[in-house]
């Protein structure tokens, strides 16, 4: 999770990289901020019509709603018992078949069960391996096995790759070298041969142990990264993504920080478009990806750096802004968006004793999961500027506009359709997730999007 100091390299640390398309777009060519205004849209009384598209349609490949955990916590949820809590389970196919990232600060904290007492490690528990085996036999999900870098200790991923091979088939497992290498030494302190070091950890230092814990995986093992937290080294990515093999570029994403900006992190500013957007720094590892060919995924995100902000994160705010989050992800050609969970307030659901109680932020992703699915294509729509527009279609024709509304006062709009129309309403504040219908007529359907709101209308094959 990014830290107070991310803030000190910021932007400033991008100057030296090489940004392709840095003009409101991505490399990809598909826009990657809020559509701005585009004439013709507004009907009678100011009723915005959604029909026209910009730009090239979004194929949805894979589950665009992703977890990133940390080890102590997947160990937590995973219970005391041989198999997971069947509430956990339960909580996870909601989600589809995200994939699950184990890692975090506690990557780079964690050492193989039985290890030798080690400065700055704590030792991952003995049946964890076990215990993971048997939440992939009954949800068959992908994951990301976080493996510790800065201890400066490759035998151990040797390690950690047998247990997580022993329990994920090969084809669903994928590995991470260091967290947030980037910012290693005031986050989490690396190992410099004579001790645990508090400065930034040198490019050179990083690479060839990334190089050295990539030599203890199994040969063809899948390895993504650099997961970087802020522009520091995103120059240097060709670099590693040839050295590692990597098959993944992924980075780190939180629009608000509650050890930096505290004051700034208000459910106002989680529900402005600014907060939903992609960053300099991601839209610069947007670029490189796209200039390598490689496809991208954003591999730790929530509302608020620092362990989230009580009141702001768990709150019905979060479900408005994580969908938008993984629209604009979509719009701007990355696969998915894992959303972290570190025992603090912005985690989606929380597990205490076998029973899991789910937060506002949960079934913000459960409603992009629903209206996101995998093989249907994404468009943009033209709309004003406080508003946000797709259109996703499925291959049997079936369409859903999906409408953001930005303005501080609702916004009628309509989409061409017949029959009885589908609507899910997502809004910040209880129930979160509403879902209602309505009737077309003379060949639209119309509805009524509420300042600060999501509404997505589902109109039958052919309208």
């Amino acid at each position: 999770m990014r830290r107070a100091f991310v803030t000190l390299l910021g932007a400033a640390a991008l100057l030296g990289a090489v940004v392709p398309g840095a003009s409101g777009a991505s490399s990809t060519g598909h826009p990657a901020q809020a559509v701005t205004g585009a004439s013709g849209l507004t009907g009678v009384s100011g009723t915005v019509a959604l029909r026209a598209t910009s730009g090239l349609p979004v194929a949805i490949t894979t589950d665009p709603v992703g977890l990133s955990i940390e080890y102590s916590v997947l160990a937590n949820d995973l219970g005391t018992g041989p198999c997971p809590p069947p509430a956990l389970v339960t909580t996870l196919e909601a989600l589809g078949s995200p994939t699950i990232r184990i890692g975090g600060d506690s990557q780079d904290e964690t050492a193989p069960a039985g290890t030798a007492a080690f400065a700055g490690v704590t030792d991952l528990p003995a049946d964890f391996w076990t215990q993971l085996a048997c939440l992939e036999g009954q949800t068959h999900e992908p994951f990301v096995v976080g493996l510790n870098l800065a201890s400066q200790m490759p035998a151990w991923a040797a390690t950690m790759a047998s247990g997580a091979s022993g329990a994920v088939p090969a084809n669903l497992l994928s590995f991470e070298l260091g967290n947030e290498p980037d910012i290693a030494g005031p986050a989490v302190p690396w190992w410099n041969a004579t001790g645990l070091a508090r400065s930034l950890m040198p490019f050179a230092n990083y690479l060839e142990d990334a190089e050295a814990t990539k030599d203890q995986l199994p040969a063809g093992a899948s390895i993504e990264g650099p997961d970087f937290a802020t522009g520091r080294w995103i120059s240097e990515i060709p670099q590693i993504a040839t050295a590692l093999s990597l098959q993944r570029i992924d980075t780190h994403f939180y629009p608000l920080n509650a050890c930096t900006g505290a004051k700034q992190a208000t459910i106002a500013a989680l529900l402005s478009a600014g907060t939903s957007e992609l960053d300099p720094p991601v839209l610069a590892t947007l670029a490189v990806a796209t200039s390598l060919h490689l496809p991208m995924v954003i591999s730790e995100s929530n509302s608020v750096a620092c362990r989230g902000l009580p009141g702001i994160s768990n709150s019905p705010a979060s479900a408005v802004w994580a969908l938008r989050l993984v629209i604009n992800a979509l719009r701007g050609g990355i696969l998915s968006v894992r959303f972290h969970s570190s025992a603090s307030s912005y985690d989606p659901f929380v597990v205490t004793d076998g029973t899991v109680t789910v937060r506002p932020l949960d079934l913000g992703l459960q409603a992009a999961v629903n209206l996101l699915p995998v093989g249907a294509q994404l468009q943009t729509l033209r709309t004003p500027r406080t508003l946000l527009g797709v259109v996703v279609t499925l291959t049997d024709g079936q369409k859903t506009y999906i409408v953001s509304n930005y303005a501080h006062h609702s916004v009628a709009v309509t989409v061409p359709a017949h029959g009885k129309v589908a609507l899910v309403r997502v809004v910040p504040v209880a129930p979160v997730v509403e879902n209602q219908s309505t009737e077309a007529a003379a060949g639209v359907a119309s509805v009524r999007v509420a300042s600060n709101s999501v509404v997505a209308l589902t109109v039958p094959a052919g309208s």
